[in-house]
């Protein structure tokens, strides 16, 4: 065992729409190690969930920012960022980040390094990957204890403070050039899927701030879509996105190839028009690591704001004139503005974001190698994995945290991977490496059933799915091996849709479902291509949960949810998610709440409630003892109601597990001092089924052989009847039992079934109430 342990200090802060970790730079110097070999074990990398480090599993959440006091005459602040690599053992350090700029100030400041001068701190940095030189003013009160966090930016739910960033005479930050290719419009030649075949578009390709590949709509095949889904729709375009974006790289001259092209630089966005009317000058949606970012990269941001500036460009070509001293960008999560301004003979281009300190830690650097064994963690991929890249690689290879998992490929390099790091992901069974079998001949002897997990790691979902899994194959014969894949993106839509249209068919992989991808399929949106009309269920299991408030709101019992001089605010994830059915409860209610929406889990939420940034909230059964109860015992929460459950009569009676717990019918009568009738209680009884009783579900391609779904079915049966796996579900399933018996089709076509009235009266909710209309 490696003896080499450190103890590093560090500040986690938001920054922007980004949380970056700051290290003064002499925390990261460890005998032995690279700076990146710190990082990555740090952060946890490489590892999809980033579950043994301090990454949080996403782009804008993996983030270093290294600073330390400047020597140099007229720069205060030496500044480092790097982008840890997630599922890949790299630090990228050839870019900037604006957002997690933001944050130099208010540190800067809290370390002693600047002082406050007229009511504020104007701090001049350098960036060292970039040589750029950023300006930035924190406004700061006579007392520091009144340092306040007021504002807010789009993408953000919570306030933070202002920090007006300038990044000075940003062209040509890295190429040398504002425009690399030395023309306004240059054409890309982009490969296509098919070997050798190119197709040619224009682009703009502009180096200010980062550099940044620019390209319309029409071309990004998103022009005659609804700007409100662009985030969604570009899911099944991001291949092709990717190798535009690396197309660009390489006629920029920042790569010699497509396949030598880094990851976080370029970036590329995609521009449109603004709609009639708009105060803004147009539309943007950026791609950040390959995915894309909710709001907007605030060095993109630059580059968008000079080539608007630029004759001749793709944006210039939006504008109704000249661009303006102000530009205002509509980005996915709201309108950003830029300004550019010349300043002591300098062109000057910034935008105010905001910082919040969110905690001072102390870390462990445990490194897993010896510093003689190379780099450490890399070592770790299994020499099982053939190394045969493509000239043109598969974006998902590439980029996904799981590539596709019925490639042999694949597999093999998840043995070699999950094994040695021990991740989430279990490969268990015999069978794994051996050729293909059969699943029509009476049992899976030499298969692997994948489960498609279309939601993030380590949420209720995919601890339900692993579990399940992990059961199910020792009650099929021939017991098969057992691969999870997380396909998370587009609120589960993304994994969904590509098990729609590319699963295997034999009945090896199989697609879990949640009520966070049911619901946009009753809805009808048009994002939505996998249909469970279309699907065979194999198993269908509940669950349940409960409605609870912050006491000190003024929540001591369900009559407090109504007639109040001051709405509830409920923290949500997505109102056409499973969120869905608590604000249809509220409206039945007549509850007195508002809403906030962006939050990326529950856990996040209950954080927020306990912090009093939110007031009411709801859990389902698997995280009330570590989330509620505590809170509710301690007296800081009050358990209000619980959803309830549908018996065989199709009545709402109380949970089982939370017997004492009045239902939400029952609080309408204690509130209101009459039982609920009409449309409104016949919506919830239908997303209570919908969303509760028959919550998670498993589900085979409709063409899968009937022997094999004839197969599962009774696997899933005789898992659902074994008396040893119902007491170890007790803790996972919380006693909600599976429903895998001969009238299981039967049934799920008759909870899955939504009548006209109901799919309106939901629809005309989300719109008037809560500005979603449902496309």
């Amino acid at each position: 065992m490696n003896p080499i342990k450190r103890l590093v200090k560090a500040t986690w802060m938001r920054g922007g729409t980004s949380k970056c970790w700051v290290f003064e730079r002499s925390e990261l110097e460890v005998a032995g190690f690279t700076v990146d070999e710190v990082l990555l074990r740090l952060f946890g990398s490489p590892d999809p969930r980033q579950i043994d480090g301090i990454g949080g599993g996403s782009s804008t959440t993996s983030k270093a920012v290294i600073l330390t006091p400047s020597t140099e005459p007229g720069i205060d602040v030496e500044y480092t960022f790097a982008q840890v690599g997630i599922d890949q053992a790299v630090v990228d350090w050839g870019s900037n980040c604006g957002n997690c700029s933001a944050v130099i100030a208010p540190y800067a400041l809290d370390r002693g390094w600047v002082s406050a001068s007229n009511g504020e701190v104007s701090v001049r940095i350098r960036n060292t990957n970039t040589g750029q030189i950023l300006h930035e003013r924190l406004a700061v009160p006579q007392s520091p204890a009144h340092r306040t966090a007021d504002t807010f930016i789009p993408g953000v739910p919570f306030p933070g403070e202002p920090v007006e960033i300038g990044f000075v005479d940003p062209a040509g930050g890295t190429t040398g050039k504002l425009l690399p290719s030395g023309e306004a419009r240059t054409v890309l030649q982009v490969p296509t899927v098919a070997g050798g075949q190119f197709e040619n578009l224009e682009a703009t390709l502009v180096d200010a701030g980062a550099p940044v590949v620019i390209i319309s709509a029409q071309d990004a095949a998103l022009g005659e879509v609804d700007f409100s889904l662009w985030t969604t729709e570009s899911t099944t375009e991001l291949a092709r996105l990717d190798r535009i974006r690396r197309a660009g790289a390489v006629a920029m001259g920042l790569a010699e190839d497509i396949v030598s092209a880094q990851r976080a630089i370029p970036k590329l966005a995609i521009v449109a028009a603004p709609e009639a009317g708009s105060e803004c000058d147009f539309k943007v949606m950026m791609l950040s690591m390959g995915a894309p970012h909710p709001a907007l990269a605030i060095t993109g941001s630059v580059g968008l704001t000079l080539a608007a500036r630029t004759p001749g460009s793709i944006i210039a070509s939006l504008l109704s004139g000249a661009a303006e001293e102000k530009l205002r960008l509509q980005t996915p999560a709201g309108a950003i503005e830029t300004w550019y301004r010349s300043i002591g003979g300098s062109e000057v281009v910034g935008t105010t974001r905001t910082a919040r300190l969110l905690a001072e830690a102390t870390l462990s650097f445990d490194p897993v190698t010896d510093p003689a064994d190379g780099p450490a963690q890399m070592h770790l991929t299994s020499e099982l994995v053939e190394i045969d890249e493509p000239l043109v690689p598969d974006f998902e290879e590439t980029h996904l945290p799981d590539p596709a998992p019925h490639k042999r490929r694949t597999v093999l390099a998840s043995v070699g991977v999950f094994a040695a790091l021990g991740l989430g992901t279990t490969l268990i069974a015999g069978g794994l490496l051996n050729p293909p079998a059969t699943t029509t001949d009476g049992d899976y002897a030499g298969e692997t059933l994948e489960l498609v997990i279309p939601l993030a790691e380590g949420g209720g979902t995919d601890t339900w799915a692993r579990f399940i899994g992990q059961e199910l194959i020792h009650q099929i014969p021939g017991t098969p091996g057992f691969a999870p894949t997380n396909e998370s993106g587009g609120e589960g839509i993304t994994g969904s849709n590509r098990f729609a249209t590319s699963a295997d068919e034999n009945g090896t992989e199989l697609l879990v479902s949640t009520a966070t991808t049911v619901v946009p399929w009753v809805l009808g949106r048009d994002v939505v291509r996998y249909s469970f009309d279309k699907l065979e269920p194999i198993m269908v299991n509940g669950t349940g949960g409960v409605i609870y408030g912050r006491t000190e709101a003024g929540i001591n019992d369900v009559r407090d949810l109504v007639d109040r001089d001051k709405p509830l605010v409920f923290g949500g994830i997505a109102a056409t998610g499973l969120d869905l059915t608590t604000l249809v409860a509220f409206d039945l209610l007549e509850a007195d709440v508002t809403s906030t929406f962006g939050f990326e889990g529950r856990g996040p939420v209950n954080l927020a409630l306990q912090r009093g940034e939110v007031d009411i909230d709801y859990t389902t059964t698997s995280s009330y003892e570590s989330a509620v109860r505590p809170i509710a015992e301690d007296g800081s929460a009050k358990v209000l109601m619980s959803f309830g459950q549908l018996n065989e009569q199709g009545e709402i009676v109380r949970d089982p597990n939370f017997p004492k717990v009045p239902t939400v019918v029952e609080a309408y009568e204690d509130i209101h001092g009459e039982a609920p009738a009409g449309p409104k209680l016949e919506a919830y009884r239908t997303l209570l089924g919908l969303t509760y009783t028959y919550q998670k579900g498993l589900w085979a391609p409709a063409e899968v052989p009937v022997q094999a779904l004839d197969l599962l079915r009774e696997s899933a049966h005789k898992l659902s009847e074994n008396e040893e796996f119902n007491d170890r579900a007790e803790d996972i399933l919380g006693g909600y039992p599976i429903v895998a018996d001969d009238k299981l089709a039967e049934r799920v076509k008759e909870a899955y079934t939504v009548s006209e009235e109901t799919k309106s009266y939901v629809t005309s909710l989300l719109k008037d109430s809560y500005g979603v209309e449902i496309h």
